[in-house]
């Protein structure tokens, strides 16, 4: 079941009916039902089970290793791969999030998976930064790379692939070069 819900989510399908998860999964709604209590714990099922599947893309080769500019890159490529990956089903935790609290908490966990990454990436130059310097960049650098900002980008202001990498490559090294 689990698997025909993301099936749909990648498709768009932001919130699948339960008529169209028993199209796809073959399957009763009774028998959807036997295995979870309702539909938002589907989702929750859902969501976990996409984020762990694409979680390693969080993690550039040589996190954290090399110069800036390399880190940089690293980054900001293994964000548009992570974010692209997730699209469905973050806009269905983002759908669901304000009626089933537990989605809520989820979010939030995979956000401090988020801060981790960027942490790990940047530690140099957040180690050069007094403690509060250091927070305040790691909350403008991961709301600069979240879903969020790259949905607004992506369908808001129509910004390509390229285009968002290269804004968000800039915006880093304003924020993270010393030399700037």
């Amino acid at each position: 079941m689990v698997e025909a819900a993301l099936a749909l989510v990648d498709e768009g399908v932001v919130d699948p009916s339960v008529d169209q998860l028993t199209a796809r999964s073959g399957l009763s709604a009774r028998s959807i039902f036997r295995y979870f209590e309702g539909l938002d714990d589907l989702r929750r099922a859902v969501i976990k089970s996409h984020f762990e599947r694409v979680r390693p893309l969080l993690e550039a080769d040589g996190a954290g290793e090399g110069d800036l500019d390399m880190r940089i890159k690293r980054f900001v490529d293994a964000r548009l791969k992570f974010n692209e990956s997730i699209a469905g089903p973050a806009r269905t935790a983002q759908a669901r999030a304000h009626a089933a609290p537990y989605i809520a908490e989820d979010i939030q966990q995979y956000r401090q998976v988020l801060d981790a990454s960027v942490r790990r990436h940047f530690a140099p130059e957040l180690k050069a930064r007094s403690r509060a310097e250091a927070e305040d960049l790691i909350a403008i650098v991961d709301v600069l790379v979240s879903f969020d900002g790259w949905d607004r980008m992506t369908h808001d202001h129509q910004r390509s692939r390229s285009q968002i990498r290269r804004a968000w490559s800039l915006a880093l090294h304003s924020m993270l070069d010393a030399r700037h």
